[in-house]
This record gives structure tokens, sequence and C-alpha cells, in this order.
């Protein structure tokens, strides 16, 4: 061979290493925190440092965290053209990860297919190991160790084909067991609490069945039956003596027929009948001297109370009762006092129905009680109102009556505390006939008659005493003819009162007209007024002081206000007016 020949290849040889040396890792590629290819430097967490490198057919890779250029994970990639994700399930051969400080994080293998095979050892921030396990071919096989921060053994499981099988061991960290779990096979799985047995539960092939036990301080405390992983049978549950505390009964899962619960003494505290699934059909509270303080009672379809009906009771004694049927929109109310129904109301589609009943302390002396009847929404049939006093328990019928279509019919009467009103009402409900107030002495204190409604005829008031304080006529309705009233706040009231005052004229037609006089029940004169037709003042209006002097002289002229006159202190010998 020529020396130019030689020349030239060794140039050529020395190119092509320098070529590869400046070639053996091409362009960064970053990622994000879940390894996404992204072009975004700012956004990126990682770079691959990808590199031409191979070993047994991978190219060798690096990952760095982007801040520190602090290198996270070490391995080899079958592929070297990463598109838009880079995956773990990526690497093969061996791998090791790092924390940002350089501590271990993760460490393993993946075969040619990406997955785990062998051993996998994975750490905490510390540095610190935290668990070792064992794959083949991408499944967990053999032996895995949990540890400690402190580095004692926190777990020993081991598995077959991905499940774990036989019985697994935990540990505290101070190295004490805690538990032994049956995974698979006929076994018993136990937990401790300071070296005593806690929990212990029969194994199947992985479900519980038989009678799981449960201890505290050496006791048993509760024990539930087990059929392949449900609950089927009995539930104890204990005392610290050993009593009863609940005795419950399920079927496959769910709790079923009677349930108990006891107090120390060995009295029920609570009695339930269950049908499967949830329905409680009946539920019954005691007291601890046996007494029954609230029941329960349900009927069910599709899984859901249709009907249910709720009852409490004190010292005995029922206090209230409540009822309700949602396919008949019907509900009930009752209250209970020492036994005797004292509040009631039912409904029907949210309207009142049937016997309604209020009970009302009025007073710190007298109970009040009102029944009445209603249908769909109205009053209908008998009312009363019953008062009775609390200090002696003595009670009488304050009110009587009936309605009709929602309004008060017939004759009614009311019993107050020395006087005894009758009245009726037509069917529109309007007051109807004599309306009679009188003493039970007989001493008639008002006497009113009306026509549909409207007062007709002679109307007379009286005080208790016998002295008439109102009277007059109605006509078609209104006031006509010569009328003797009160005045103001001495209305109508039965009490015998000097200081009641009359007004003594003429109505025409409900309108007052011509002369009226205000007397005292000694009938001295006080006011003077006249009106008009209209019922206007109309000339002079006077008012007397005490003496009989005239105090003020006021002047109208149909309703117009013409001047006031204050006359001096003289009386009049003239009899200027007549007495009415």
């Amino acid at each position: 061979m020529r020396l130019f020949t030689v020349k030239r290849l060794l140039g050529a040889l020395v190119l092509v290493s320098i070529t590869i040396s400046t070639n053996a890792y091409a362009e960064n590629v970053l990622l994000d925190e879940h390894w996404n290819v992204i072009k975004n430097k700012k956004l990126a967490r990682y770079y691959l440092k990808q590199s031409t490198e191979v070993t047994d057919g991978n190219y060798k890779a690096e990952i760095y965290y982007k801040d520190n250029d602090a290198l996270f994970c070490a391995s080899s990639l079958a592929d070297n053209n990463i598109v838009k994700t880079l995956t773990s399930e990526q690497f093969r051969g061996a791998y090791q990860c790092y924390f940002e400080d350089g501590k271990p994080y993760e460490q393993g293998f993946r075969n040619r297919q990406g997955q785990l095979h062998g051993l996998l050892k994975k750490y905490i921030a510390t540095g610190q190991l935290y668990v070792e396990s064992h794959y083949e071919n991408g499944v967990k096989q053999g032996p895995e160790t949990g540890y400690w921060e402190g580095g004692k053994i926190r777990y020993k499981t081991t598995y077959q084909d991905g499940k774990e099988v036989g019985i697994s061991e935990l540990f505290d960290s101070e190295g004490k067991l805690r538990g032994k779990i049956c995974n698979s096979g006929t076994c018993v799985t136990q937990y401790y609490d300071n070296g005593n047995l806690h929990l212990e539960t029969p194994m199947v092939d992985g479900l519980t069945h038989g009678n799981e036990t449960n201890w505290a301080f050496g006791k048993i405390i509760s024990t539930q039956a087990y059929v392949k992983g449900k609950k089927h049978g009995d539930y104890f549950e204990y005392f610290g003596d050993g009593k009863v505390k609940r005795h419950y009964r399920y079927h496959n899962d769910y709790k079923v027929g009677e349930q108990l619960d006891y107090y120390e003494n060995g009295q029920i505290a609570q009695k339930e009948i269950i049908e499967a699934p949830w329905n409680v059909t009946l539920s019954i509270k005691y007291d601890e001297k046996g007494d029954m303080l609230s029941s329960t009672e349900e009927k069910h379809q599709n899984n859901s109370w249709v009907y249910r009906k709720h009852q409490r009771f004190s010292d005995g004694q029922l206090t209230s009762n409540i009822e309700e049927d949602k396919l008949k929109k019907w509900v009930l109310n009752e209250i209970f006092e020492q036994g005797e129904l004292i509040s009631r109301s039912e409904h029907i589609d949210n309207q009142l129905t049937g016997l309604y009943l209020q009970t009302l302390n009025r007073s710190q002396t007298v109970k009040v009680i009102t029944r009445e009847y209603f249908k769909e929404g109205k009053r209908e049939g008998p009312y009363e109102m019953l008062k009775i006093k609390h200090e002696t328990g003595e009670q009488w019928l304050a009110e009587q009556g009936q309605y009709a279509n929602d309004k008060p019919s017939g004759k009614w009467k009311k019993q107050q505390e020395d006087a005894t009103l009758t009245f009726s009402y037509d069917t529109q409900g309007e007051l109807h006939g004599e309306f009679r107030n009188q003493t039970s002495s007989g001493q008639l204190l008002e006497l009113i008659n009306f026509n549909h409604g409207k007062p007709e005829g002679l109307v007379q008031r009286y005080a208790t005493d016998g002295q008439l304080y109102e009277k007059g006529e109605y006509r078609n309705g209104q006031q006509d003819g010569d009328w003797v009233y009160t005045h103001g706040e001495f209305g109508f009231n039965p009490r015998p009162n000097p200081e009641r005052r009359y007004w003594y004229g003429r109505f025409d037609q409900g309108k007052q007209v011509g002369h009226w006089e205000l007397r005292n029940t000694e009938d001295y004169l006080l006011e003077i007024a006249n009106y008009d037709e209209q019922s206007r003042f109309h000339g002079k209006q006077y008012e007397f002081r005490d003496n009989g002097w005239i105090e003020v002289i006021n002047s109208y002229h149909h309703g117009k206000f013409l001047n006031q006159e204050i006359p001096p202190p003289v009386i009049t010998s003239d009899h200027v007016f007549p007495i009415f």
C-alpha cells in the first residue's frame, strides 16, 4: 500500500473517531413532571440526555433534574426516538433513580418487554430503604419486606402470581408483632396490642369464615359470625363484666330479625325487628326500669316505608302519637297529658279532616280545650270549648255550637263566669234571630234581634244592676228613631260604672240628626250637639263644666266650623236647654 493511501486512511479514522466522540450525546429532550415531552424550558421539570452509545442493543439514557442538573434516573432505552412521553416501562435492564440530593429513590431491573424483573427496591427521602419486592416478568413473585424509617421490619409477606399468599406478618416501629394476616388457604388472621391478642378472624381462601372475636384487656368484648366473607349469624357485644350489651342477627351481611341492646343491669334498652335489607318494621326503646320510652312501627314497599307510627311515653304513659300513610296521604298527630288526649290533628292530602282538638293555657289559672271537626279542610259538625281551672280541676262548657261548610250554623251557646249567651246562625254563617245575654240570676244584659246578619228591631243593653245604658231600634239594618247609647270608652260593658256617660238623641236611617245631649248617671248635662239631616254639625255645640256653667260654644254651618265662644262664668235662669 502506498504511503499516501495509508495517510489518507489514518486521517479518515481520526475524523470518524472525532465525529463519534462529538455525537455520543445528541440534543437534550425536555420533560414536564409527568415525563411528557415539551418545548418550553420554563415548564420543564427534567431533561433526558440522549445518547448514541449502545449496550446490548439498548441506548444509554440519563434523566436529570433541570434546576440543578442532578441525576434523576439512569438506565437504557430500547428506542432512542421519544415522541410524546417517556415512561419507566421504556427502560431496559438495570435502572437507578435518585432524589435531588442524590439519595436513592428506586432501584430495579426491566426485561426486554419493559417488565419489572428481579429485585425492586424503593426508598424514602432520607435514603432509608422502604420496601423490597421481587418480580418475574412484571408480576410480583416471592417475598416482600417493608421497613420502618429506623430500618426495622414493618411487614413481611409473600406473593404468588401477583397475589399475597400464606400468612403476612406486621410489626410496630419497635419490632413487636402487631398482626398475622391470613391471605390464602384456611388459617387465622390475628392482631395484637402490646403483645396481647386484640382481634382474631378465621379465614378460608381469603374470606372471613367462622366467628370473629375481639378482645380488650384480655376479655372478649365482641364476636361476629361470618360465612364466606359476609356477616351471617349472631353478633354479641359485652360489657366489662361479661354481660351482653348488644345481640344482633345478620343474614348475608344485613341485619335481619330481632336486634337487641341492653343496659348494664340486664334490662333491654332497645328492640328492633328488621326485614332485609334495612327495613325496620318495629323499634322500641326502654328506660333502665323497663318502661317504654318510644315505639316506631313501619310498613315498607320497595325498601321504603309507606306507613309509620311513632309513639313517645313518659312514666309508662303515652305522651304523643304520630301516624303517617304515604299511599293515602294521611297524617295523624296526637298529644296526651297524663293519659288524656289534649291535642289532635288529622290531615288527608294536606287538608284537615276528622276531630281537631287543641289545649291552650290561656292564663295561669284556666286551661282551654277546643274540639271541632273537619271534612276536606273545612269545619263540619259539632264544636265545643271547655274551660278547666288548674287549681280545682273544675270544668265547664264555655261554648257550644256547630259548623256547616266551614261556617257557624244553627243554635250556639256561650257560658261566661256569670252570664249565658244564646244566639243562632243561618246557613250562610250570619247571625239570625234572637241574641240574648243574661246573668245566671235572670238579669237581662243584652237583647238584639238579627235578620241574616243585620240587627233588626229593638236593642237593649243593661248593666248587672239593671241600669239601662243602651236602647234603640234598627230598621233595615240601620239605627232609626230615638236612641240612648254610651259615650266613647264607656261602650258595651255590663259592669255598673258611675262614670258612664250617655248620648240621648235621634237617628234617621243610620244618621244622627237634630238635637243630642250627653248626660252622666246623675242626669247632669255635659254636652249638646246639633246635627243637620246629613249628620253634620249644624248650629251651636255646647260643652259644660261640672258646675253647669257653659265652658265652650262652637258654631257650625252644615259641618263647617264658624267660630268659638267662651262665655263668662254665669248660670242662666232661662230654660234654654229642655230636658230630653
